[in-house]
């Protein structure tokens, strides 16, 4: 009976100040129009989709977006800042177009996991899990593969020719932090030490690696570009690529000559 009592007093108070905050507004101002009554703003989440979405939004080219263009490839991404169907949706994606040989460069969604379907080619793929073991695949036309949320990942084309993937990841907006651009804004003396490298070679790499854009005063002339402007973009091949072979009849003495060829590099 006594804990009954209390809850009605304690419903009686929570009452009183509700309707005394009500009393306490400006005369003649209510909840925003297209807001709720308490004044909450209905989220695009909260909503079939956004609002002033048209129906023609839904469906949107992929290739018509301006790519982002390294050395070895190209980006064209969808995400809410750019296609308003996505908003709320909870969605993103990228059309990857990567020259053979060349990589998609080492990075992680830090709000995102990641479903990748390979339209065209051959790809090698890896992801590290937090155990630090490594988890390696090769993966063909209509094949699928999935990159766990926030561990770091790469793909490579092994294939003959250009290889063509799309990417979908679970967040609207899922971010990308690419390895050599995080390495590259990270204290070279911090580096140095966790690497055990002298700092010299450390700023060294940092330089090669950072695009203008990311320096203080918006130049680096030791930048090798092949990241593309924004750093992030796909990179073409580099040293020990071994390329597939231009078709699979070839000897075991041809195969053991290209192997041993390759591991000299």
């Amino acid at each position: 009976m006594k804990k009954a009592i209390i809850f009605v007093a304690v419903g009686c108070v929570a009452v009183s100040n509700a309707a005394s905050l009500r009393s306490m507004e400006p005369e003649g101002e209510g909840p925003i129009e297209g807001y709720p009554q308490g004044g909450v703003p209905i989220l695009p989440e909260h909503l079939d989709f956004a609002d002033g979405v048209k129906t023609s939004d839904f469906v949107f080219d992929v290739t018509a977006r301006t790519p982002n263009q390294g050395g070895g490839g190209t980006v064209q991404a969808r995400e809410s800042p750019n296609t308003p169907a996505l908003q709320g949706q909870g969605i993103a994606l990228s059309l990857f177009t990567i020259e053979e040989g060349a990589q998609n460069l080492i990075h992680y969604h830090p709000r995102a996991t990641e479903l990748l379907y390979v339209i065209k080619g051959t790809i090698e793929v890896a992801f590290t899990d937090t155990r630090g073991v490594l988890h390696a695949n090769t993966v063909k036309a209509g094949q699928a593969t999935v990159f766990p949320r926030a561990l770091l990942h790469f793909q490579r084309n092994i294939g003959k020719g250009t290889s063509q993937y799309i990417s979908m990841l679970n967040s609207e907006n899922p971010g990308v932090m690419s390895f050599p651009r995080v390495f590259a804004t990270l204290p070279s003396d911090i580096l140095a030490q966790a690497l055990r490298t002298p700092e010299k070679e450390i700023k060294e790499l940092q330089a090669r690696v950072v695009p203008p854009q990311l320096t203080e005063g918006g130049e680096n002339p030791d930048y090798d570009g092949a990241a593309g402007d924004n750093g992030n973009a796909p990179v073409p091949a580099f040293g020990g690529y071994y390329k597939a072979p231009e078709k699979g009849d070839k000897e075991k003495s041809e195969l053991y000559a290209l192997l041993k060829k390759y591991l000299k590099k």
